[in-house]
């Protein structure tokens, strides 16, 4: 069965509803549910599972996925049990906000309104589905950050699954646009600090 996307234009105007692989191609606006875990100084990345059609194997957001035509934000929440086996309440969440999230590729134009929250991880056990997901690695918020503007050219995660160290470069991230990882670090460093 095709999945529909409701389309919106760069204004965050609803303007109707396409099949997903088309939005793609035609780069149209449409909505997206992202949710970071994270603990003090830690954030957590998914690497993709090498099945995945967009970015096998790359490192990414905890947990995130597309927004269906007829879905709420509050629906999004799925996208964590699903990939991480974790079953929370939209109410433990807390929104960074609505970012725009672009990536431009040959053949390839996602141009997503993503509504990202947050959650402190408290160590949960996770269980997540080996077509969606091969693991979950926690780095260091700001080594992070250096990462994605280029002034680590390394930094060191830690598995969940086997605690063991794994070495992460730039090019293991998904290609997220500079802009979409500053807005969620400022955000995550002001929850950090109001919750000191």
């Amino acid at each position: 069965m095709k999945e529909l996307l409701t389309i919106f234009d760069a204004n965050h105007q609803e303007i109707g509803v396409k099949e997903r692989e088309q939005v793609h191609l035609d780069g149209d606006w449409h909505e997206t549910f992202h949710c970071w875990l994270w603990k003090e100084d830690l954030i957590y990345l998914q690497r993709r599972s090498m099945e995945k059609q967009d970015f096998p194997g790359k490192y990414d957001i905890t947990a995130a996925g597309h927004l269906t035509a007829g879905e709420t934000i509050v629906d999004g929440i799925r996208e964590i049990e699903e990939e991480l086996g974790l079953s929370l309440r939209f109410e433990q969440l807390t929104s960074l906000g609505v970012f725009e999230d672009v990536i431009e590729l040959d053949g390839f134009v996602d141009r997503e309104f993503a509504h990202t929250y947050s959650y402190v991880y408290q160590g949960e056990p996770i269980h997540f589905d080996d077509g969606e997901v091969m693991e979950i690695v926690s780095v260091h918020r700001n080594e992070l950050l250096a990462l994605t503007e280029g002034s680590l050219r390394t930094i060191e995660g830690r598995s969940l699954m086997t605690n063991h160290l794994v070495r992460i470069k730039q090019t293991d991230l998904a290609p997220h646009r500079l802009t979409y990882w500053q807005n969620v670090f400022e955000s995550l460093t002001r929850m950090d600090a109001s919750n000191r």
